[in-house]
Parts: C-alpha cells; structure tokens; sequence
C-alpha cells in the first residue's frame, strides 16, 4: 500500500493513516457537539495543557472551572461548525487536528455570541480512545 505523503511517519499504510485521521475526527466532533461540561471535559486527558486567545490556562482545573461555568450559562448552541479539518498523524498514538471552527450560542439571559476562529489540538489515544493532550484555539474580534 501506498503511504500518505502528509504523514509524518513512514511505518504507517494508508489505512492505518486513515483510520486515525477518522478517529480523530470523530473525536473532534464529539468535542464541538457536547451538550454539557462533562462531556467536553470528558474529551481531555488528565492535565491538558489549554490555550486560548493569547492566553495559556496556569492548570487544566483552571480551565474545567471555566468550561463549568460556560454550560452553566449555555442556552443553547445554535451552530457548531468544523469548516476545514486537517490531520497529521505524528505517531501510532499521536495525531495533530487543525480547523477552523464556527460557534454561535445563546446563554440563559438571551445574549447570543457568534465566533469564528482556528482551533488546533494534539490527540493521544490511550486505552482505544482519542483525547485531547494540548490545545490552542483563537477567534477573530468582531470589531
């Protein structure tokens, strides 16, 4: 079989490359669509280094207090879009996702956010699951 030009292993066939670049995916997926924050935290690996805006979270329970207190107040989701999805697989165990991502929410006192940005996260698999080590997101400012 023929090996991906993309990947950056060499011991990897096709379809082992596209079996985690599926898995991946699907994982990421999982992520945009959680309906709550355990199941966003959920997604993560035990002390995952998170990024957002400019700004690196001091510990991953930094970062779970805020993901609790955004579904708290989390209306609804009235888009959660993956635009473009691109996948390097690193190893057997580790892959790269980089997006882009819309999101448009409204909280529980009607005020409505609309956010489009990139989104890149390394994916280690462990015990026959995808989760999330290192992640780094940014959006555009709407001024």
């Amino acid at each position: 079989m023929t090996k991906r030009s993309h990947s950056l292993l060499t011991d990897l066939d096709q379809s082992q490359w596209a079996a985690i670049e599926e898995a991946v995916k699907q994982s990421a997926w999982q992520h945009l669509k959680a309906e709550n924050a355990a199941a966003a935290l959920d997604c993560y690996m035990p002390g995952a280094l998170v990024a957002s805006d400019g700004s690196l979270y001091s510990s991953f329970e930094h970062f779970a207090n805020d993901a609790r207190q955004f579904y708290d107040n989390l209306g609804q989701v009235d888009l959660a879009v993956w635009d473009e999805m691109h996948v390097q697989v690193v190893a057997s165990d580790v892959a790269v996702l980089t997006a882009t991502v819309r999101w448009s929410s409204t909280d529980v006192v009607g005020v409505r956010t609309d956010l489009k940005g990139v989104w890149t996260a390394v994916y280690v698999e462990r015990g026959g699951r995808w989760r999330i080590s290192t992640r780094h997101e940014s959006f555009e400012n709407d001024s």
